[in-house]
């Protein structure tokens, strides 16, 4: 079962992926922590993959 915060991450990059961690953090209305804890775990489920993306990294939905 997701959590609300990871629910509204997956939705987000459902509507449009790549997303930085900034982006998510604008758009979700999360904070920062709480954005790098989501995606950790929805990374870790293979929910969501992370990208380098210059300097920084993207964040898109993963296969799972």
């Amino acid at each position: 079962m997701k959590t609300t915060a990871e629910t509204a991450v997956l939705t987000l990059l459902e509507r449009q992926a790549p997303q930085s961690f900034e982006e998510l953090v604008a758009l979700s209305g999360l904070s920062a922590s709480q954005i790098l804890l989501v995606v950790d775990r929805l990374s870790r489920e293979g929910a969501v993959v992370l990208r380098k993306s210059g300097p920084d990294y993207s964040v898109a939905l993963g296969g799972a």
